[in-house]
């Protein structure tokens, strides 16, 4: 009796650290996927426009670049991104939500250095996203306002795409 208590025990929680693993990508239904988890996003910084289809920024930097982002669930994220150095820039922080099905928005910020490690400006990130209806992709739109320490705003859009990490 005691062998069978436990192994239905153990059955219980394999089943339990599944329904887990599941609900990590979906919320509560499978048909709506959610953000939740961690991303490659692949940037590209575009000349600020309308609807960010003008062409990408070339010269300074690497563009297109790898971003790694990650939804939080409670409507948290985080966020690295590889076009500056670590020492020249903080990680992101910020929150998300869902817009509509398959349809969510962000705003996250983080900090820029100079090379004597002083304070040169905020990045402030506000995007659009729609994920595919696996829940695997998304693609989205950015809109970032980069302000030195005198206060200048400098305008850009990026366009993002994004692929889930998995096991």
């Amino acid at each position: 009796m005691n062998k069978f208590v436990l192994l239905a025990s153990g059955a219980t929680a394999s089943l339990a650290l599944l329904a887990g693993a599941a609900s990590a990508q979906t919320d509560g239904s499978q048909s709506r996927p959610t953000l939740v988890g961690a991303w490659q996003v692949e940037v590209t910084l575009r000349v600020n426009g309308p609807d960010c289809t003008i062409a990408p920024i070339i010269g300074i930097g690497p563009n297109p670049f790898p971003s790694l982002n990650t939804f939080h669930a409670g409507g948290t994220m985080s966020e690295w991104g590889t076009r500056a150095p670590p020492a020249t820039r903080t990680s992101g922080h910020g929150v998300w939500q869902r817009t509509g099905s398959g349809a969510f928005r962000y705003h996250d910020m983080f900090y820029s250095f100079d090379a004597n490690g002083l304070l040169t400006a905020t990045m402030d990130i506000r995007s659009n996203l729609k994920l595919a209806m696996s829940g695997k992709t998304f693609k989205g739109t950015s809109r970032l306002v980069m302000t030195d320490i005198s206060g200048n705003p400098l305008n850009f859009c990026a366009t993002l795409s994004g692929e889930r990490i998995t096991l």
